[in-house]
């Protein structure tokens, strides 16, 4: 059924010309394959943070949005999942959470490793790390608490994984999304909560980097994207694949006109599109490419900065077009790498659990 089909089936259902009892056996089914979905749009949110990193010429606004962007897919994704493969039983919790655990430690640890020893060579050589990020530097102390454990309880200032923040709110809301996976007036609740908690810290530029990064206010995509879980059959009808990609590139190009725009209410709107997007891309089966932009984007985003450090020494801390895109072929190639050194060797301990497994494809590189 395409988009105008859709359109023409609603049109006939509200109308009477489709008997009721037909709609909920149609509406509840995904759509049975599409090239490309959540894999091509996660590869390309992570590739918007790198190149916002790496590249001093990117259009300001989009790694925030992309950013958000997966908090927003997350939210969806696991509430998808623990309503439709995991259950809320004490194994189908298990299962989740060891699948999880599975998906976001050894690929973390590892890049965490890595980080430490770029550290430990780069700056006695007199690079500059913080220059490339500020927080690029090694923890001492309790600091180590928040790289060790991803815990956003424990967030400090020093990570050898410049972007783990984001990462550690992302496990923080892991551990909550149940509640809001099983109920969805708990999602309701979450989202108008993260809304009044966005407010209390003002929507001025100088609150973006507290409501950006912090754990309370962040909670607010993942709220959302739950309850577009709970609603995905009556959103469906706004599928629109190309158009929802196209006006979230276009949001971000208002940038140009309103420069505060991203850090003020940008971020709000964005979180709007992001929805439309993983509404629109929605799909039981995609193709084996965007499975393995999927798989690469992970690593893409974790491994990035630590690649640039190496390449700082040549083309110093100005962030010009080539050092991205030198910085960004190695995190292609050392991405790929953990894939199959750290990723693929794990795959067969992944805990099944008592319910239907959901049809491979996409979601199965996330869950």
């Amino acid at each position: 059924m395409n988009e105008m089909d859709s359109v023409i089936f609603l049109y006939k259902i509200n109308h009477g010309n489709i008997p009721r009892k037909w709609v909920v056996r149609i509406m509840v089914n995904r759509p049975a394959n599409k090239y490309i979905s959540f894999g091509t749009w996660r590869f390309f949110l992570a590739s918007l943070v790198a190149i916002s990193h790496l590249w001093a010429g990117m259009i300001e606004g989009y790694a925030a949005y992309a950013v958000w962007g997966f908090f927003v897919l997350s939210g969806y994704l696991m509430t998808y999942v623990l309503r439709n493969k995991y259950g809320f039983d004490f194994q189908g919790l298990k299962a989740y959470a060891f699948n999880r655990f599975l998906r976001i430690m050894p690929s973390y640890w590892a890049v965490l490793i890595l980080g430490i020893i770029t550290i430990v060579v780069l700056t006695p050589l007199g690079i500059d790390l913080p220059k490339l990020n500020p927080q690029f530097a090694m923890p001492h102390g309790r600091e180590w608490l928040f790289p060790l454990t991803l815990l956003p309880i424990f967030i400090g200032s020093n990570i050898p994984v410049p972007v783990a923040n984001a990462l550690g709110v992302e496990v923080g809301v892991y551990i909550l999304i149940p509640f809001m996976a099983q109920h969805r007036s708990a999602a309701w609740l979450g989202m108008l909560l993260g809304l009044f908690i966005n407010y209390q810290y003002g929507f001025g530029v100088p609150s973006f980097p507290a409501r950006y990064s912090e754990f309370l206010p962040c909670f607010l995509p993942f709220a959302i994207g739950s309850l577009v879980a709970h609603y995905i059959n009556q959103l469906r009808r706004f599928s629109y694949p190309r158009l929802s990609w196209l006006v979230w590139i276009i949001h971000g190009l208002l940038w140009f006109k309103f420069g505060s725009w991203p850090w003020t209410y940008g971020l709000y709107f964005s979180i709007i599109l992001s929805s439309w997007v993983v509404v629109s891309m929605d799909t039981d089966r995609s193709s084996s490419l965007d499975k393995f932009l999927g798989d690469l984007s992970y690593p893409v985003y974790l491994i990035h900065t630590t690649v640039a450090a190496w390449l700082l020494g040549y083309y110093g801390y100005t962030r010009t077009f080539s050092f991205f895109a030198w910085s960004f072929l190695g995190t292609l190639f050392l991405s790929w790498m953990i894939i199959i050194l750290v990723d693929k060797p794990l795959l067969p301990a992944k805990k099944l659990s008592n319910k239907k497994p959901i049809q491979e494809g996409i979601n199965a590189n996330i869950i």
